[in-house]
């Protein structure tokens, strides 16, 4: 056996136990599917591609093909993993997908392609053939296929690395939006696993255009490249197993309506006429009298709702008070407040700088550091001396 075809069960195993785990999950469904379904199709292909490998290696018999088939299933993953991302990052119901058929079409065209190779007869890879035979043209027909498949499997790969990345930028701005404290609900292992992908999909990208050029041999292809590609698939579905299965949406919210004033028309985000400048600054002044009197920044959990629910009105409007009158983000007015406060017991008090950090709202030293670098320009231990 292999060191390629041992991996490939290791992972084949991994994925399927997460998928199994995954699917049992009662909760956020529509979250955790599309991860399961991941885990379970490479799990699937991963497995029968080792045991074709291991009873079939000259690609003779039906589980050859079988794995060729079942291997289709692999066009599906970064659409689903992008379908997984998607539903993490979304505030409230999950919708239907927007022109679900662009993400269908080069799925399906790589599936087609990839699946030409079902029509090459037994024992191919033993036979010659003369230029004169009349299967070659059939055969480079299966071999431009089969290049397409790759071609636009490659693209699909891109595309769903750029759209991720634009996903998780809109979320950490939402997070700030919405959360006083943020770190909990970063998502900074998915962009490990996308620099990962993205590093993996220029090299993979570079040794086909390699070979395709002459500079490596079909058989530097055929041995340790194959085995590299097993081992980087292993390590992704590792770390997805790892934080996929421990990780929550993380904008769940449980708020409490405020019905809006009688005369006052639905909220629309941002919207001048939804509230006047009287009820905007109105609104402002409660937030910092819930800031300077009820000390609510000290609170570490702080979230929007919960402001909104302190002062009687919207999240909706809370939100709009703060962008278009103090033209700050909650996250950017809570820290604030924050730092005020560190900065008066800094340099009043004898207290620790974890003591200080922790009584003004923050969940963590290095957070607490974090913000008052930013705020500052110094670090507490800096600002003390």
């Amino acid at each position: 056996m292999t060191l390629e075809t041992t991996v490939s069960i290791v992972t084949a195993v991994i994925c399927l136990f997460c998928a199994h785990l995954l699917l049992l999950r009662r909760q956020n469904t529509g979250v955790y599917l599309p991860l399961a379904l991941m885990f379970l199709f490479h799990g699937i292909s991963a497995g029968v591609g080792a045991l074709a490998q291991i009873f079939d290696p000259d690609a003779v018999g039906l589980l050859f093909r079988f794995s060729v088939l079942v291997g289709g299933l692999e066009a599906t993953l970064p659409f689903l993993l992008w379908v997984y991302v998607r539903a993490l990052t979304t505030e409230g119901q999950l919708n239907a997908i927007p022109k679900l058929r662009y993400h269908v079409i080069p799925i399906v065209v790589v599936v087609l392609a990839f699946w030409s190779l079902l029509f090459l007869p037994d024992g191919f890879a033993e036979t010659e053939f003369d230029e004169n035979d009349p299967r070659v043209p059939g055969y480079i027909l299966i071999a431009l296929a089969t290049l397409l498949a790759d071609f636009v499997f490659k693209a699909m790969v891109a595309t769903y690395i750029i759209l991720i990345a634009r996903r998780l930028m809109a979320y950490r701005s939402r997070l700030k939006d919405v959360f006083a404290s943020t770190e909990n609900r970063e998502l900074t292992w998915i962009w490990v696993i996308l620099v990962c992908m993205t590093f993996y999909f220029l090299a993979n990208f570079t040794f086909t255009l390699s070979i395709l050029s002459g500079l490596f041999t079909e058989s530097a292809y055929e041995t340790w490249i194959p085995t590299l590609h097993s081992i980087v698939l292993l390590g992704l579905f590792w770390a997805l197993g790892i934080w996929g299965l421990r990780q929550r949406p993380g904008l769940t919210r449980h708020p409490v309506i405020v019905p809006p004033e009688p005369d006052q028309p639905p909220p629309r985000k941002y919207e001048k006429s939804a509230l006047d400048d009287d009820r905007l600054q109105r609104i402002a002044r409660k937030v910092e009298a819930a800031m300077t009197e009820d000390l609510l920044y000290r609170d570490p959990n702080l979230s929007l709702w919960d402001l909104a629910k302190h002062i009687g009105v919207t999240s909706h409007y809370v939100s709009q008070a703060l962008n278009t009158y103090l033209q700050k983000n909650f996250f950017d007015l809570v820290n604030g407040w924050r730092i005020k406060e560190a900065i008066e017991r800094l340099d009043k008090t004898d207290e620790t700088i974890l003591m200080i950090a922790y009584d003004v709202g923050f969940n963590s030293r290095s957070a607490f550091y974090k913000a008052f670098k930013r705020e500052i320009g110094k670090t507490p231990s800096e600002f003390r001396r």
